[in-house]
């Protein structure tokens, strides 16, 4: 008896240090990029305010989505990560946790993301296994193409419609627009970051903007990608009767992205930009979080009116 109850405690024990390096290499964190543009379809479509059921099942499908894909991400990758003296200290290379444990646990958020949907609706329940095939497909883009960048867009640019079909069981034309300029602006920001592993990818053959173009013209379809964004968002404003207050925000996001160029610039002289994790994490936080303030105030403005 003693013998059993110290082997299940020891294994109690080794599924928690597993779940904990599948925590720190998921980065929880960075959801932070897509909710506030999920909170946002609220107000563009004009849907009615979640219940606490709703919002809570919501939260939960978001975080488990995310949690699958980055997870699935990192055990696909695990042999690049190994290679890549920038990833060599993640969970799997690290050896934190097995590449077993990881594909664990991402199919077990996989699997909370599947119950989360249906808890909202059929429809909703029944969507959630196409996306996951389509989350766990981006992990092998980079192998064969450049437009990896865009593709993660596309993935986060669901999550929009998602809210519309989870809470209304509907499409809708704005929300479909909102996604693209979420896709344009994750491809936008993704681009920067993948300069930091050009040189890497170049020796490994897979495909990104940086190691197709170079650092110099990857700025420039970069700031492409910004611009289509604000323009696009400027469109979805225009469908969803937006005042004004929404087109002032939409020029200080403009200004934000901007000043995250300015933060990388020397990239385009060919030196070293020490500053370019803060303008990836940092100023796309702002974007996001700015995007929904505004808008939200923006809505009570037209309502008062």
């Amino acid at each position: 008896m003693a013998v059993s109850t110290v082997s299940n405690q020891s294994m109690i024990a080794e599924v928690g240090r597993s779940f904990k390096a599948f925590a720190r290499d998921i980065k929880i964190a960075h959801t932070i990029f897509a909710l506030p543009f999920a909170a946002s379809t609220f107000l563009i479509a004009d849907l009615a305010i979640p219940t606490t059921v709703q919002a809570f099942w919501l939260l939960i499908a978001m975080i488990s989505a995310r949690s699958f894909a980055m997870g699935f991400n990192r055990w696909a990758d695990r042999n690049y990560d190994l290679r890549n003296d920038r990833t060599a200290a993640r969970q799997i290379p690290a050896g934190n946790i097995s590449a077993p444990s990881m594909l664990a646990w991402s199919l077990v958020a996989g699997s909370i993301l599947v119950v989360s949907a249906f808890q909202l609706n059929t429809l909703s329940g029944y969507c959630s296994f196409p996306l996951l095939i389509i989350l766990a497909l981006y992990s092998y883009w980079k192998r064969f193409s450049y437009l990896t960048h865009w593709y993660l867009g596309f993935c986060l640019g669901l999550s929009p419609t998602a809210v519309g079909i989870s809470l209304a069981g509907n499409f809708y034309l704005e929300l479909i627009w909102l996604g693209v300029a979420i896709m344009m602006w994750t491809a936008g920001f993704d681009i920067i970051y993948a300069l930091q592993d050009r040189e890497f990818d170049v020796s490994e053959k897979l495909k990104s903007i940086p190691a197709s173009f170079g650092p110099r013209k990857s700025i420039y379809i970069s700031r492409l990608c910004f611009i289509t964004m604000i323009a696009i968002l400027v469109y979805v404003g225009t469908l969803a009767s937006r005042g004004w207050l929404y087109y002032m925000g939409l020029t200080g996001i403009g200004i934000i992205l901007v000043y995250e160029h300015y933060l990388v610039r020397n990239i385009v002289k060919g030196l070293p930009s020490p500053k370019l994790g803060v303008a990836f994490f940092n100023m796309n936080a702002y974007v996001s979080v700015l995007y929904f303030v505004v808008t939200a105030i923006d809505q009570l403005f037209i309502l008062k009116g």
